[in-house]
């Protein structure tokens, strides 16, 4: 199975490399496969969170509407 996966370049300062760093070596990855790995955890949370948020102020819309 190949990924399509989109390159991304980010900036990190001096503590957050290290976290990377630290972590990455934790769980034996490359800096690059970590980092992906936090990234996307990271993005789909907080997509998932807007998501959910916009479905409950929807129902919240249309209640308000049928009163």
């Amino acid at each position: 199975m190949s990924l399509d996966l989109r390159p991304v370049q980010v900036r990190l300062s001096n503590e957050e490399y290290e976290a990377l760093k630290m972590l990455a070596e934790a769980n034996d990855h490359d800096l690059g496969e970590e980092a992906a790995r936090l990234l996307g955890e990271m993005l789909l949370g907080k997509a998932h969170g807007i998501k959910l948020l916009h479905a409950r102020l929807s129902r919240a819309v249309k209640t308000d509407k049928l009163r």
